[in-house]
């Protein structure tokens, strides 16, 4: 009877436990998320799940906390102070002999100094102090700088959302194009695979040679390594592109959109005769805020020949005792209350203020050397992007006409290769030329769609 309730009660446990695991299993799946977003879905959950986004917008958040302290600056201040003395000996102080003074005949062979001790054993005092600073221009320039910083930091939080938009663009180009690939090349797998299997059976019949079949098997082989290539290169696009955006390891992307729904976009007149005006391209903008800084720093470095006054006022409270009694309310506590302003002239500084300015001046003419630079650099990056989107573009239609007419040639060639009109060799020509075409397709949907992106961002007004 023991030996059966041991028996039945391990059957529980082990029920149990697996129970438990298939939970645990089915926990994980249901875990498992997936997603589908369009380019600009997934552009706007970039913005939220980025992870350089993230930290540039905390960056706008310091930049905020940063104007508040110096407002604070400018605010009143209350501090408290507190301290306890315990002597273990008194201290001494030395002073001449006064009585010598009051009677030098009786105290002629006194001493011509004594040593004295003042205060008590105990010793407590505590206070408060209010200051307020009531003028300084370093304070004024300083808060006007910290603001400068704030907007700074927001105008290079947009540029970095839109870093972070053209790069998800380009990484949602890039698994779209891979994903055509592999979509031909399957279904090129299928046909050449169709297509031994025919030579094998016209082999045993004895209409073809073996060297066709081995040929038509070698173009499946090569087929398949290639296949394989572009999924390891789509699994990287993929990986990139969910890392880009933010995604998790548990959510699983799918795309909405598909290269037509591009490529219908694609007007290269209007791109092309866009006006530039660089004044609100996004890294001018940024670069003049940056420049407002450095001339903030400039006005900065002048206040240091400005005076600064403050005020304050102050109570406190002392005590001394022989005896440790504090708290023995008969003994009293001496208050001490005052309040005052202070001035602060700058006079002589054996130049360092002055070479402090001279600095500042030489960084604000050079800004005007870098705005002219970028001016300069941002007009030739246009000119050069409108050849370059030009040229791509031109490159995609003659791309798309060549793998058209590579497809129709391939496809009437195997027909013609099936009724015996055509050789092996003629065959195997018109499949490499192909591949070759549609690698090469591939290639100018993704450039000619990454240079539209790049050269819209150049033209895109801030």
């Amino acid at each position: 009877m023991y030996f059966t309730f041991n028996k039945l009660w391990c059957i529980v446990l082990v029920l149990l436990t697996c129970h438990t695991t298939y939970l645990a299993a089915q926990s994980r799946v249901k875990q498992k998320t997936v997603v589908s977003f369009s380019l600009q879905q997934a552009q706007e959950f970039a913005f939220e799940n980025n992870y350089d986004l993230k930290n540039s917008a905390t960056d706008v958040t310091i930049a905020g906390k940063m104007v508040k302290q110096n407002t604070a600056i400018g605010l009143p201040q209350i501090n408290g102070s507190a301290s306890y003395v315990d002597y273990l000996s008194l201290p001494t102080s030395v002073l001449p002999n006064f009585l010598k003074a009051m009677d030098p005949v009786k105290y002629a062979q006194a001493p011509d100094y004594l040593d004295m001790q003042f205060g008590m054993k105990y010793n407590i005092n505590a206070g408060l102090q209010l200051t307020q600073l009531i003028y300084s221009g370093q304070y004024l320039v300083g808060l006007q700088t910290a603001k400068a910083y704030l907007e700074t930091a927001k105008q290079k939080n947009l540029k970095d959302k839109v870093d972070i938009r053209d790069i998800v663009a380009t990484a949602y180009y890039q698994l779209l194009v891979t994903d055509e690939a592999i979509k031909i090349l399957d279904s090129t797998y299928v046909v050449v695979s169709r297509l031994v299997e025919e030579a094998k059976a016209a082999q045993v019949q004895g209409l073809i040679e073996d060297i066709d079949v081995d040929q038509a098997d070698l173009n499946r082989s090569n087929l398949e390594a290639q296949l394989t290539d572009v999924r390891s290169s789509r699994n990287i696009a993929y990986a990139n592109l969910k890392f880009v955006i933010g995604l998790k390891d548990e959510q699983e992307l799918i795309l909405t959109n598909n290269l037509d729904y591009f490529l219908a976009q694609v007007n290269r007149d209007v791109l092309v005769n866009q006006a530039f005006d660089y004044t609100r391209n996004i890294d001018y903008t940024l670069l003049k805020k940056s420049d407002y800084l450095v001339l903030m720093q400039y006005k900065l470095s002048k206040t240091a020949y400005q005076p600064s006054l403050g005020g304050y006022i102050g109570i406190s409270t002392s005590a001394q005792r022989e005896e440790w009694n504090f708290t023995d309310y008969h003994y009293p506590w001496y208050k001490t209350s005052s309040w005052g302003i202070s001035l602060t002239v700058p006079i002589w500084s054996s130049g360092s203020r002055k070479y402090a300015v001279d600095q500042a001046r030489l960084n604000v003419e050079k800004t005007k050397v870098t705005d002219e630079k970028m001016r300069v650099g941002l007009e030739l990056q246009v000119e050069t992007a409108k050849k370059d989107f030009s040229n791509a573009y031109a490159i995609y239609l003659n791309q798309k006409k060549g793998f058209d007419i590579a497809m129709k040639i391939y496809t009437k060639t195997m027909t013609k290769y099936r009724q015996g009109l055509s050789s092996s060799t003629d065959l195997n020509q018109r499949y490499s030329q192909f591949l070759t075409a549609n690698n090469n397709y591939m290639q100018s949907i993704f450039m000619v769609l990454s240079q539209k992106t790049r050269l819209n961002k150049l033209l895109e007004q801030f």
